[in-house]
């Protein structure tokens, strides 16, 4: 996608030019300090990327979280010890870390049937543990 290609260039340029940039804020001859203008720059160069790149990660979480079961309920990602794996309640994905998400309980997990349309989660065993953690976590401001 264009938009990433034009963050990851940003963030190429930074690391090209950063430490120039270093080396030219420590030779302020004329201070014990760096140089106020160079600080503010490379600040305001850093917090603009860092927006942007925040910003971006936030639209592709909404959108693979767009791909989960409305229920927030997908089986772990280990093989199952024996028959089916079991389900996990992962919300709208909010802790997810690359393909894998992590339920309330902490286990990690994968949405191996997408939205689900087909309620195949049904078939699988409940965690114990995720509802009553889902729900303290709800009651506190976090989780969905």
């Amino acid at each position: 996608m264009e938009q990433d290609a034009r963050l990851l260039d940003r963030v190429r340029d930074l690391s090209k030019s950063l430490g120039e940039d270093l080396d030219w804020l420590i030779k302020n001859h004329f201070a014990d300090a760096p140089r106020a203008d160079g600080l503010r720059d490379l600040g305001e160069r850093l917090a603009d990327l860092g927006a942007d790149l925040l910003k971006r990660a936030d639209q592709l979480d909404r959108s693979v979280a767009a791909q989960l079961p409305a229920d927030g309920w997908i089986p772990e990602a280990a093989p199952p010890a024996k028959g089916l794996r079991v389900a996990h309640y992962v919300g709208r994905g909010e802790l997810r870390f690359g393909l894998v998400y992590l339920a309330a309980c902490g286990t990690a997990c994968y949405p191996f049937y997408g939205k689900d349309p087909t309620a195949r989660i049904a078939r699988h065993p409940r965690c114990r543990v995720c509802p009553h953690l889902a729900e303290t976590s709800a009651a506190y401001g976090g989780g969905s």
